[in-house]
């Protein structure tokens, strides 16, 4: 019995390794995007924190130089809360993207797959074939054919 090694094993393979590496690209964007979502949450948390402070400090009673200070850290919180969004938003998009091509690898492996699979089916066929008609043969060989049993005496 003849071994069943598919034409498309290298292919196979090859498609296998590009959905391996698109699942580590996804996974490093993910871990991406975790991290860019983590220190925006921080950002709008030490905002709340500084207007509770300069609502606490107002209700003391503060001179407005401190104030101005409030106003100028507030701006810098801002700004900061601004690109940790634009990087959430970066990261965001950059795990889509890559989701995109897992499912696309993910596509191609399943189209590799399934012709291997025809492949394998038409060579267990063929193998059925052979040994149908090696049994045929080994039949045949153990017992004479009597070609007198078909009616005619036809030399052949």
């Amino acid at each position: 019995m003849k071994r069943f090694r598919s034409r498309v094993t290298a292919l196979r393979e090859l498609r296998q390794r590009r959905e391996e590496e698109a699942l580590q690209v996804h996974a490093r964007a993910l871990r991406n995007r975790q991290a860019a979502e983590a220190r925006f949450q921080e950002c709008l948390g030490a905002v709340l924190r500084h207007q509770q402070e300069v609502q606490a400090d107002l209700m003391r009673g503060c001179p407005a130089s401190q104030l101005v200070q409030h106003d100028g850290y507030r701006l810098l919180l801002e700004k900061r809360c601004h690109e940790s969004r634009q990087q959430m938003i970066e990261a965001t998009s950059a795990a889509s993207a890559s989701l995109q091509a897992v499912l696309q690898s993910r596509r191609d492996c399943e189209v590799v797959e399934k012709f291997c699979a025809k492949e394998l089916v038409e060579h267990q066929r063929e193998q059925l074939r052979e040994d149908q008609k090696n049994l045929d043969e080994m039949a045949l060989r153990r017992r004479p054919v009597d070609f007198t049993a078909f009616g005619t005496s036809q030399n052949l």
